[in-house]
């Protein structure tokens, strides 16, 4: 019968999940990875990324996700890629260059420089570490569009391999346009900075890591959120995209009008102040210029100087993924280790549908709630595990995410023991313990791994 073996790994301040689909008995699995990195010091994710290579063999990686590009959920790309395993593909949010600045700028000096290599072009990124198809992924921005009433039930097969199949996803004309315009550069900038600033999409820079593949051009799929699709013959998932930056960030930069108006929201006063700012220092923001500015340790210190006007907040944007058989009903599983906060030991669920609602850093709003409600639909109303957004930062709980989900649900916080962030914040700790009845809840930090298992029954 069909199962899975997943996991929260124990990387402290951050997020690497990963798991393994099998669809028949002895069985090549489908290998998955949701983010992968950590803000936690020492050697955790290190020592979780090893593991990961040992349980996989080095083989490829059929899926790896990528909800955001903040350092602690993809400063870990590096050692997961460049270690002889090649993704196949890779599912990101589409960020404009002046995006990309604003992560940046939010960075530590501590950041490895191969973290600014992704920021600066993740195509060319990607590519250096042979990734075959690359898949950005956008969300609808019309709230009643967002339905699951219209997805059309799947069947288990025989057919088909170990390969989400990309052409159930429907295409995103509009995000292929954004795509092409964000990277255009409008003004060329001068000397050492025009060699770089004219290289074309997909092309290695010197100064990125070394690789002993030869970069091979991937290939680049624009898609939306709004129809689940085959993750493999037995398994299915669906994604949910919330970006409230790109719009805002792009008309002002684009208008170059700073001007905060009565109308403004606060996250937009921020990005107008900001970009002002940036504006200011670098008499431009142009996206070639940008991208100079995100590889460049001098003006990377000249953006972070700018960073105070965001104060810490842009988890803007979030790429969500569920996932979970084909064949219902299932029986899940989790066990957490002896250490953990939360509750300890093992936990079980025979009501639910097997699935996994992966977050990243996704700001739950009343809207968002309601959103994801219709999106999903009864895939999340069924599911057996919650990833809880952002650590557990009370800014982006919600506590009408458990009302949507089973009575059952088991849900994960990845934080570090002694975050400096109250993660999981009291608040959340709070409605874990008492909503629908008192959920059984598990804390995966850099010295607990949360296993999972999912059978079909």
């Amino acid at each position: 019968m069909p199962h899975a073996n997943t996991r929260f790994h124990a990387v402290g301040q951050g997020c690497f999940y990963s798991g393994e689909i099998f669809c028949a008995p002895n069985s090549d699995p489908l290998r998955i990875v949701y983010d992968c990195g950590s803000e936690t010091a020492g050697d955790s994710l290190e020592r979780e990324v090893d593991l990961f290579h040992q349980i996989t063999h080095d083989a490829k990686l059929d899926v790896l996700v990528l909800s955001h590009l903040d350092a602690d959920h993809v400063n870990g790309l590096t050692l997961l890629l460049d270690n002889g395993l090649t993704a196949r593909n890779v599912f990101l949010p589409y960020l404009t260059p002046a995006q990309r600045a604003i992560a940046a700028a939010g960075a530590g000096d501590e950041a490895d420089p191969d973290y600014f290599e992704l920021l600066a072009d993740p195509v060319a990124f990607l590519e250096g570490r042979g990734v075959e198809n690359i898949i950005f992924v956008s969300g609808g921005e019309d709230e009643q569009e967002r339905s699951s009433e219209q997805d059309t039930p799947f069947q288990p097969s025989d057919d088909g391999g170990n390969s989400p199949n990309l052409g159930e996803l429907e295409d995103d004309r509009e995000g292929k346009a954004h795509f092409r315009k964000g990277e255009e550069s409008k003004s060329p900038a001068s000397g050492a900075q025009l060699a770089q600033s004219e290289m074309p999409l997909g092309a290695p820079n010197a100064a990125g890591a070394e690789d002993s593949r030869e970069p091979q051009k991937a290939v680049l799929h624009f898609k939306s959120d709004r129809r689940p699709f085959r993750l493999t013959r037995c398994w299915q998932g669906k994604f949910f995209h919330r970006d409230d930056m790109r719009l805002p960030v792009s008309a002002i930069s684009g208008a170059l009008d700073f001007t905060i108006r009565p109308g403004d929201s606060t996250s937009v006063q921020r990005y107008k102040r900001f970009l002002a700012d940036v504006h200011g220092r670098f008499g431009t923001l142009d996206p070639g210029r940008l991208v100079v500015a995100i590889r460049d340790e001098t003006d990377r210190k000249k953006l972070r100087d700018c960073y105070h006007h965001i104060r810490g907040n842009h988890n803007d944007v979030s790429l969500v993924l569920w996932h979970g058989p084909i064949q219902v009903p299932a029986l899940a599983r989790l066990e957490s280790g002896a250490h953990s906060r939360g509750w300890r030991g093992v936990a079980e669920s025979d009501l639910c549908n097997g699935g996994t609602l992966l977050t990243g850093d996704l700001t739950c709003t009343n809207r968002v709630v309601d959103n994801m409600g219709r999106h999903f639909g009864r895939r999340l109303g069924e599911s057996a595990f919650l990833h809880v957004p952002h650590h557990g930062s009370a800014h982006s709980w919600n506590d009408g995410l458990l009302r949507l989900t089973n009575p059952e649900v088991m849900p994960v916080v990845c934080a570090g023991r002694h975050n400096g962030y109250r993660h999981p914040h009291p608040q959340v700790r709070s409605s874990l313990n008492h909503i629908n009845g008192g959920v059984r809840w598990f804390v995966s930090d850099e010295h607990n791994t949360v296993a999972m298992r999912i059978e079909t029954t």
